[in-house]
């Protein structure tokens, strides 16, 4: 008789999604694509990539496919709870990158993004919703603001593995 084995967890695909929607994302933008839509994709390929390093590099976990992952290390902190240290969308995402980057990797990962979030300005505030939202209301700027945030997580991933 064989001890049961279990099952190893399937790898997450957060990386690859981030790099796909970046890529969606851009040929929006190069195709004079809505501001909404083109935005909208930029800001969860952020969140994908952001997820991917608080997995590979900081210790996050994902326990099923379908589920949110969180931080253990941010669940840990005072004050915090699993709802708090789920990675959901930007610019928490974000945020939560930002508390947890340590070590080399840390230091490479803050060489390779903006200092601050580029997703939560004082003005403006990304939202999953905004993808509704026309050229009257998401300027080219904003939009050209969170394609280069995307790269730079996508650059930074590159150089921290």
């Amino acid at each position: 008789m064989t001890a049961p084995t279990t099952q190893p967890r399937p790898r997450h695909t957060f990386l690859k999604a981030g790099h796909d929607l970046y890529k969606a994302a851009q040929q929006l933008a190069d195709g004079g694509g809505l501001p909404g839509p083109t935005d909208h994709l930029a800001g969860l390929a952020a969140e994908c990539v952001a997820k991917a390093m608080l997995i590979d590099f900081f210790g996050s976990v994902q326990e099923k496919p379908s589920a949110k992952p969180y931080s253990p290390t941010i669940e840990s902190k005072p004050g915090m709870d699993r709802f708090k240290a789920t990675h959901g969308h930007m610019p928490v995402t974000w945020d939560h990158l930002v508390m947890v980057l340590d070590g080399r990797r840390g230091a490479e990962i803050r060489k390779h993004i903006p200092g601050q979030n580029p997703f939560k300005t004082p003005h403006d505030k990304w939202n999953e919703s905004h993808r509704y939202r026309d050229g009257d209301t998401l300027s080219a700027e904003r939009v050209a603001r969170h394609l280069c945030a995307t790269l730079s997580l996508i650059t930074a991933y590159t150089h921290a593995k």
